[in-house]
């Protein structure tokens, strides 16, 4: 019963946490390229893991592959972040376009 309790009450305070704030273009911004970056980084990192966290061969392979699974994650997530920020910059400076044109 205390368990349940404990739960609950967790799952309430998690539930009715502070409301999402509004994200600012330049952590958009930032955090796209740190994806991006993190995910270049991610199969040297899996190999290196997979080699001294496991058996060397297979432990090799298994950290390229999920190194690979990782840059395409993190690749496209820091892609998709940056675009989100490119169209509202591209939409509020479209009426300045023919200023320079």
């Amino acid at each position: 019963m205390k368990r349940l309790l404990m739960v609950l009450s967790i799952a309430v305070v998690l539930a009715a946490g502070s409301p999402p704030r509004a994200v600012h273009a330049q952590n958009e911004l930032l955090g796209g390229i740190g994806d991006i970056v993190s995910g270049a980084l991610s199969i040297p990192y899996g190999i290196l893991a997979g080699t001294v966290g496991g058996p060397p061969i297979i432990g090799t392979v298994s950290g390229a592959l999920a190194g690979a699974l990782n840059t395409v994650s993190l690749t496209t997530r820091g892609v998709l972040r940056l675009v989100g920020v490119a169209i509202p910059l591209a939409a509020r400076l479209a009426p300045l376009l023919p200023i320079f044109l």
